[in-house]
């Protein structure tokens, strides 16, 4: 350690006259600097250094770093002698910092990024030193063959580092689609002609290692999402039509061992809409494709009659594939939709959930976001999502809310929209259908029922849930002509006089409307009732207060009732507090 030390000492000295003899830096700077680098070295050369120790002098070194490569940039000098020995000086320190603690594998990670600049032709004999003390970690094997794939360019490597791993994380997951994803990679610039008629081309060996990693892992792994993933790396431009069967192989042990996961369903729907299509998978007869192709309906969801517009080069997607042989047939964006459409019917039907019909309806919601093209295709397959998650009773409130404005908008959208509404509320009663169904009426202004959903609301639903309801009906009836500005009033007081503490804003509200339309003597009045309703509600008495002052000045009227509001103020508010206080006791 004393040698370390002082070999960096040594190597100090010229740096410190170069950077005096350059004019880099004034001497009280130098000064520094020097002074700073030997309380650092003091501290790894006691017998009590720590990891943070180094990671202090390094980061230092970084800041000179940086400091002199900004210097070079703005005085337009050639410092890379001074920075190659500041560069020289950060990797020792790393070197001498791992000897000391080797399992610090957050140093090993930042000398790993730092080298990867400086010294990238030493990385890869790096990563063997660290693997040999975190050999335990797959993400530290899956960087280091990328490293080694990405920048030495040796496959032969790379295998063995992954083969080297596989033996101790078998099940790993990220090791298995790291590896996966490299294969293919290489399979990919691989040539595709056979050598002789009987031997397989290059590509084709290169595609069954990847296939072959792909059946050893399947044995170990039984997570539904590392099957999807693998099956999301053969989507891949470059890879898409050389793995053909590679995805058939993937989708068809999805369908024997994961047929009633909703994510699955899911990602072959959208696989439609993507145009990968099962029917360009149909020549390799699987179990999979007769589940799903069975039945698929030759008649398209749109009629001819409602036929939109033709279709041109961007509705036919040309462009969904590389250039040259595919195996995918290019189909109309019309048609992709009806094929994703059946896929999530066909998927509803066999897993009858809550989650795969909001996969479904949101998928749809979706494809409504953009109405360019297939306009009416598109709300009308939104409109089979909808109806479907509600025949099966297992649309959440959301799909709900999202339907009822897409009813609205259409002929006899109110009478649709109270029907769907009705046979909702049957099977649960919650706060959004009835703010909902209230909405319908007050879009046709029908105080008759408008009332009659809010009573029913009222009483099904508990007193503290219902105050946006109770809004609702305030505003709507303070909007309507002036004959309905008693029944305006009679709700505004009822929803003032609710004894739930939650009511409480509702008495300052209805006291401020009070005190603004009518005489003093009537604000008093209701301000007289009010107060007297539990529960406290400390705004009440504010506005009152401010009422008698202003009364005050311009009626000079009995300052008693001013002075009782105040009183009734600091009553209440000890009271919320007392009653806090016991609360948290």
């Amino acid at each position: 350690m004393a040698e370390f030390v002082e070999e960096i000492r040594e190597r100090l000295l010229p740096e410190y006259e170069q950077m005096k003899t350059l004019g880099i830096c004034p001497d009280d700077q130098i000064r520094e600097t020097k002074r700073k680098r030997e309380n650092l070295l003091n501290k790894i050369f006691q017998s009590q250094r720590s990891v943070a120790d180094y990671a202090d002098f390094i980061r230092h070194e970084k800041l000179i770093h940086k400091w002199i490569t900004e210097k070079e940039r703005s005085q337009g000098q050639n410092l890379s002698e001074l920075k190659h020995s500041i560069v020289t000086r950060i990797i020792k320190l790393y070197r001498e910092g791992l000897r000391f603690c080797p399992n610090e594998e957050r140093l090993w990670d930042n000398f790993i990024m730092f080298s990867k600049k400086s010294i990238p032709h030493e990385v890869t004999g790096i990563y063997e030193k660290m693997l040999a003390y975190h050999g335990d970690k797959p993400t530290v094997w899956c960087n280091a063959g990328i490293w080694v794939h990405e920048n030495v360019c040796n496959i032969q490597k790379v295998k063995e580092i992954f083969f080297r791993a596989l033996q101790r994380h078998p099940d790993s997951e990220a090791l298995n689609i790291t590896f996966f994803i490299i294969l293919l990679k290489e399979a990919s610039k691989m040539s595709c002609t056979p050598t002789s008629k009987t031997a397989p081309s290059e590509q084709e060996l290169g595609l069954e290692r990847a296939a072959l990693v792909y059946r050893n892992s399947k044995t170990k792994i039984s997570n539904v999402f590392y099957f999807m993933k693998l099956l999301k790396g053969c989507e891949g431009e470059q890879y898409v039509n050389i793995t053909a069967s590679l995805q058939k192989e993937i989708i068809d042990d999805l369908m024997i061992n994961f047929s009633r996961e909703e994510s699955v369903w899911d990602a072959l729907a959208q696989r439609e809409l993507q145009g990968l299509s099962m029917i360009d998978l149909k020549s390799m007869s699987s179990k999979s494709s007769i589940i799903i192709e069975e039945n698929i309906p030759q008649k398209p969801i749109l009629a001819t009659g409602d036929a939109e517009r033709s279709q041109t080069s961007e509705d036919r997607e040309d462009k969904l594939f590389p250039k040259g042989k595919s195996i995918w047939q290019v189909r109309t964006l019309k048609r992709r939709i009806e094929l994703c459409v059946h896929v999530y019917q066909v998927g509803v039907r066999t897993v009858p959930t809550a989650t795969m019909f909001s996969n479904f309806i949101n998928a749809m919601l979706k494809l409504n976001q953009d109405l360019t093209n297939q306009p009416i295709l598109k709300r009308k397959c939104l409109a089979i999502a909808f109806k479907e998650g509600h025949t099966f009773k297992l649309m959440n409130e959301d799909h709900y809310y999202a339907c009822i404005k897409m009813l609205l908008k259409g002929a006899k959208g109110v009478e649709n929209a109270t029907k769907m509404l009705t046979e909702a509320t049957h099977l649960k009663k919650t706060l959004l259908y009835y703010e909902m169904w209230m909405v319908v009426y007050m879009t046709e202004n029908n105080d008759k029922k408008f009332l009659e959903i809010f009573r029913k609301a009222k009483d099904q639903l508990e007193p503290a849930s219902s105050v946006s309801l109770w809004r609702m009906a305030i505003t709507f009836f303070k909007t309507r002509p002036s004959e309905a500005n008693e029944k305006f009033l009679k709700f505004f007081k009822d929803a003032a006089m609710q004894l739930s503490l939650e009511f409480a804003p509702f008495r300052a509200d209805y006291l401020e409307y009070i005190s603004a339309t009518s005489t003093l003597d009537r604000t008093r009045r209701e301000y007289d009732e009010l107060s007297k309703m539990p529960p406290p509600c400390l705004e009440l008495h504010r506005k009152m207060a401010d009422v008698e002052s202003k009364a005050l000045s311009v009626f000079r009227v009995d300052k008693s009732r001013w002075r009782k509001c105040l009183d009734k103020q600091l009553v209440d508010n000890f009271m919320t507090e007392f009653t806090l206080l016991k609360a948290i006791i």
